[in-house]
């Protein structure tokens, strides 16, 4: 149901037997600043699931949240909410900054897509030479279109 279980921070013999958390106690582990809550919260929103109505503009809070305290996946979900408009508004720039604060990070979903805006000027200016980089990083890091599309721009 969740993205990534918040049994992740839990030691193992505490995390089998808790089981997924419930939408309160996600709720409550958001707002106290854990950013793994605050990510399944943000997708709970995002995809309209655990109970809670389809609310772009909350999962943009929640994902934002997330992705300030440095979670890769979190900055991968708010760039992307923020380069599609999933609250309808498009900010490619900010999309930008935080795929590469996510790409940084060795996240391949974030290299590949990086190499994607920077190779088409999403956010910015076309960069090809720092597309093939982050292309290059994708494609060691497993991304299955990163070699296509890197061949593509040769």
């Amino acid at each position: 149901m969740f993205l990534v279980s918040l049994s992740t921070t839990l030691p193992a013999c505490q995390a089998v037997a808790a089981g997924p958390p419930t939408l309160a106690e996600l709720q409550r582990s958001a707002h106290a600043g854990d950013p793994w809550a605050q990510l399944n919260l943000g997708a709970a929103y995002d995809h309209g699931m655990a109970g809670v109505p389809r609310d772009s503009s909350r999962a943009l809070r929640w994902y934002r949240k997330a992705a300030e305290q440095g979670l890769a996946k979190a900055q991968f979900n708010l760039a992307h909410c923020l380069v599609v408009g999933c609250d309808g508004g498009v900010d490619a720039r900010q999309a930008r900054i935080w795929m590469r604060r996510a790409a940084e990070q060795g996240m391949a979903d974030a290299q590949f897509l990086l190499g994607v805006m920077l190779a088409e000027g999403l956010g910015g200016d076309v960069d090809r030479a720092q597309a093939r980089h982050w292309l290059q990083k994708a494609v060691v890091g497993g991304q299955a279109d990163a070699a296509q599309y890197l061949s593509q721009l040769d």
